[in-house]
């Protein structure tokens, strides 16, 4: 229960964009000001999604997915399909769980989480979304009975809309699974019950689940990446700024349990060794502009991601202890670019 705890807490800063962002809100503050007015209960349940509708997803291979100005359509044909989880977007209200009948709520996630970070893999493979009744933000910091309850509801639909697509939409196709932040978190639960030593795990290109915290024993046979071009592996981070640590994670590295972490700039998972600058592609801002090339270094110390005061202009203003907040948008580009590298690795290493 301890690990349960700790990996919560970690996804308690969920917020989309990188430093110009103001949509954070802050989870402790919340419940201890309205301590007293949460629900003691999950029930009553908003409705369940009807994968079989197409408003029960955020993306499918029809959708149109925007780009940044200025990137152009891979000219690369789908070979993959590409399963995302979207994060945390529910932060206001007082039940555990979301209504997707909340449109308001909808149209959040599609353009923050859809359009910002789903497009980061939208170059190799058909596009499927769910949308899920996910677990309020204050699950993350309060890390009690209930908050398991909402996230392991938030999962099972995740869990039925990835059903949906096995038993209509799946081709034989290799996969990408990606999410981040309790995106992350139900991801975790899905490869462990759908592709660890299973069928489909030889079909896993990468799954790309930034922002929570992932330790080598969650599971069996699954291994994680180490270089840009390794296949049916995971590829994890948690990007905090140069210098910084949390204090779990050193205890944990005591006790010898190490959070796994892959630098998303240079794709080594080698301890200590920074990337150059000039391969940094870009980052995508909160206006939906690819900008900031070659400006970001980052290495691995203690099993999260160390990124350097970024070298531009404010950089020294815009730094942070905690970057969660740029997880996949500090590495929009790069991330865009290695799902192409691994899919093209997968089909030259002769898998079916």
């Amino acid at each position: 229960m301890d690990k349960v705890i700790k990996l919560l807490a970690i996804g308690g800063i969920i917020v989309l964009m990188i430093s110009s962002c103001s949509k954070a809100s802050y989870p402790e503050e919340y419940t201890k000001i309205h301590s007293d007015l949460l629900p003691t209960s999950l029930h009553p349940l908003p409705l369940k999604p009807d994968y079989s509708k197409d408003e029960s997803w955020g993306l499918l291979p029809h959708t149109p997915i925007s780009l940044p100005k200025g990137v152009k359509e891979s000219d690369h044909s789908p070979r993959a399909d590409v399963f995302y989880i979207h994060p945390t977007i529910y932060d206001n209200g007082l039940p555990w769980v979301a209504s997707l009948q909340d449109l308001d709520l909808n149209t959040a996630v599609d353009e923050w989480t859809m359009k910002h970070q789903a497009s980061a893999f939208a170059s190799t493979g058909r596009m499927f979304a769910p949308r899920y009744r996910q677990a309020h933000y204050r699950s993350f910091s309060i890390a009690d009975k209930l908050s398991e309850e909402a996230l392991r509801l938030a999962y099972s639909d995740v869990r039925e809309a990835f059903l949906f697509w096995m038993e209509n939409w799946d081709e034989g196709r290799p996969l990408i699974i990606a999410g981040h932040s309790q995106g992350a978190w139900h991801a975790r639960w899905l490869l462990q019950e759908f592709f660890d030593g299973t069928e489909l795990g030889e079909r896993l290109v990468a799954a790309y689940i930034p922002g929570m915290a992932m330790y080598e024993d969650d599971f069996n046979h699954i291994s994680f990446c180490k270089s840009k071009i390794d296949i049916n592996c995971i590829c994890t981070w948690m990007t905090f700024g140069a210098g910084y640590t949390p204090d779990w994670i050193i205890e944990d590295r005591a006790k010898g349990q190490t959070t796994m972490c892959i630098n998303p700039i240079n794709w080594s998972a080698e301890e200590g060794l920074a990337n150059g600058s000039e391969e940094h592609l870009g980052a995508l801002t909160e206006g939906f502009r690819l900008m900031y090339r070659k400006v970001l270094t980052a290495r691995i110390e203690n099993g999260v991601l160390w990124l350097d005061q970024p070298n531009a202009i404010g950089g020294k203003k815009l730094h942070r202890d905690n970057w969660h907040v740029g997880d996949v948008n500090l590495f929009w580009a790069n991330i865009r670019a290695n799902t192409i590298d691994r899919v093209n690795a997968y089909f030259e290493k002769g898998t079916p």
